[in-house]
């Protein structure tokens, strides 16, 4: 006969293997969502332009801008596009878009691995149960 602690500690790691499954695909629905994904930063700039004589030379808050930029980083560097102002919000919505996309990507990864970790259980556990054949049915 199987040790019943045993059957039971290996029913729960099941059970705790069905619910973070459960789990990961909602996470999996989520990441394949249809949004648009900006990768970079949204970045707001203010300038200073090549005119002797002009305002921006003399003070920080006359500057010309502010203007949007995204901030990429392509080839180990740092690369800065203007957006027009009609872009705007929806560069805002794909930037969140992105962030949101890889904060679901990490918790999917965790889920992964606390999977791993339980089935790792369930098969260690498993090994020691003594082998009980099937009863036939007639």
């Amino acid at each position: 006969m199987i040790q019943s602690s045993k059957k039971q500690a290996l029913s729960r790691y099941r059970q705790q293997a069905r619910a973070v499954q459960a789990e990961r695909q909602v996470l999996e629905s989520a990441l394949m969502g249809t949004e648009a994904l900006v990768e970079g930063c949204l970045v707001v700039v203010r300038t200073v332009c090549g005119k002797a004589g002009c305002r921006c030379r003399t003070s920080r808050r006359r500057r010309h801008g502010p203007y949007l930029h995204l901030s990429l980083l392509r080839n180990g560097k740092t690369r800065m596009i203007h957006l027009p102002r009609q872009w705007e919000e929806a560069a805002r919505e794909g930037v969140e878009a992105a962030r949101r996309f890889r904060r679901a990507h990490q918790q999917w990864r965790a889920l992964n691995r606390r999977m791993e970790n339980l089935w790792r259980q369930v098969e260690r556990n498993r090994r020691y149960l003594p082998y009980e054949p099937k009863k036939k049915s007639r």
